[in-house]
């Protein structure tokens, strides 16, 4: 399930340009509001409360911002600018959205329990992609998906994006073909990593070692 709306609180910003800058130091990160059939706003939040926004929704959860004196949108983070050195941000782009529309959002897959063909050795178990492009309402989008890989009890088995048991109202965009998990010979998984999947130390669902990234997952 969906997780408790994530709000932030903002003002309107008067300060652009060069003048930007000293507004960073003092611990203001401009941002900007718009779409949605409203007027594009140019705002301003205290770093550190946008900062909790931003990582506690990510791009997959809405946030609701409240403009001082003003309207309460419900948002999605579209852009995030930051410091190429230090990491800070420097600019945030928020969309608003309407909560009755369904929208598009990348959830993360999170593997559950054991693969029983990766018991004795014989099989070795690989991610594919570790997101899936979902359509659903604002404030229904799911904070994870779980993939139970308990039913991997041969070598070859698979499961891919059309396999996932998603929650009501939950719609899957990727590709259906889109391998989410496999299991290969384990003589064989150098090939198949060299083919986009990822391997996995062990036989239960936590994530390993990191491999290279799957091409098809974007």
């Amino acid at each position: 399930m969906a997780s408790d709306n994530v709000s932030l609180s903002v003002d309107l910003r008067e300060v652009t340009g060069k003048k930007v800058r000293a507004l960073r130091r003092t611990g203001i990160t401009p941002i900007h509001l718009y779409g949605g059939g409203g007027e594009s706003l140019t705002l301003q939040a205290e770093t550190q409360a946008l900062r909790l926004a931003v990582n506690t929704a990510g791009r997959g959860q809405p946030i609701s911002i409240e403009v001082g004196g003003g309207e309460t949108a419900l948002t999605f983070v579209r852009e995030i600018a930051q410091h190429p050195v230090s990491g800070e941000l420097q600019h945030v782009d928020f969309i608003r959205v309407d909560a009755t529309q369904p929208v598009s959002a990348e959830v993360t897959l999170t593997m559950t329990g054991e693969a029983p063909a990766t018991r004795g050795g014989g099989g070795q178990f690989l991610r594919g992609v570790r997101t899936v492009q979902v359509s659903v309402l604002p404030l229904e989008v799911p904070d994870e998906i779980e993939v139970s890989i308990e039913g991997l009890e041969n070598i070859g088995d698979n499961i891919r994006v059309q396999d996932l048991i998603l929650p009501v109202g939950v719609v899957a965009l990727s590709s259906p073909d889109q391998i989410v998990a496999r299991i290969a010979m384990t003589r064989t998984a150098a090939v198949e990593v060299g083919e986009g999947m990822e391997i996995e130390e062990g036989a239960e669902g936590a994530e390993g070692e990191e491999g290279e990234e799957d091409d098809s997952n974007g």
